[in-house]
């Protein structure tokens, strides 16, 4: 089984989904922290996948390019949560660890374009 950089788009899109959704679903002025916890986690989660599968690749352009497509997910999670980051501390620190994920994908992004 081989992992392709559009099956990140559906791990994105997928996280996506069920965390509009589950905002969708909230009564307003409820506390997010679980959905915001579990964006976070989702995007840890293909981050994880993204280290797997530059794991082996032979290409340095195909490793910037695993990196890049990890650099606008996290771009994509981050605009998500870039609303409501301000309204409590632990929202805040999700987006924190989101830009956080973010600058260590560029920086992996960037190394292999130098390569």
């Amino acid at each position: 089984m081989t992992l392709e950089l559009a099956d990140l788009d559906a791990l994105k899109e997928a996280a996506i989904k069920k965390f509009e959704q589950s905002l969708a679903d909230n009564e307003q002025n409820k506390p997010l922290d679980s959905q915001v916890g579990q964006l976070q986690a989702e995007l840890e989660q293909i981050y994880r996948v993204v280290v797997l599968l530059q794991k082996n690749e032979t290409s340095m352009d195909e490793t910037r390019k695993i990196w890049g497509k990890m650099v606008a997910i996290c771009d994509e999670f981050s605009r998500r949560l870039s609303g409501i980051a301000g309204k409590r501390a632990s929202y805040r620190a999700s987006y924190d660890r989101i830009l956080d994920l973010r600058n260590a994908a560029e920086e992996r992004r960037r190394l292999h374009a130098k390569a």
